[in-house]
């Protein structure tokens, strides 16, 4: 079966992107339809997941608890300032380059938002 990693960029400058990466994994994974499926956020992307509320909070917070989210690049959280509010929502921090070749080294197939 097919594992899916997806590589999160837009943020508040592409809001409708942003919302249709975590819509969409959040449904592909109630419905079964891939293996795996991880989210990986990176640069804008990471200041709207810091900020998030509403029902776009409510999504990222099934995401967290079903284990989809894998992290947020912590050099870009710490350029940014929002290392501790990631934190709080129990998101990691690791190094977006470390994450990618290890999603990649392991068969998944990106698809970029």
């Amino acid at each position: 079966m097919t594992k899916l990693l997806y590589l999160v960029t837009s943020g508040d400058d592409a809001p409708q992107k942003f919302d249709l990466a975590i819509n969409t994994a959040l449904r592909m994974i109630e419905n079964k339809r891939f293996e795996d499926i991880k989210l990986l956020f990176l640069g804008p992307s990471e200041a709207t997941l810091a900020k998030a509320s509403g029902q776009r909070k409510d999504i990222i917070n099934k995401l967290i608890n079903l284990g989809a989210i894998d992290s947020a690049c912590v050099a870009f959280a710490k350029n940014m300032g929002i290392e501790a509010e990631l934190k709080l929502m129990g998101i990691n921090q690791e190094p977006y380059g470390a994450r990618l070749k290890y999603f990649l080294e392991n068969g998944y197939h990106v698809v970029s938002f």
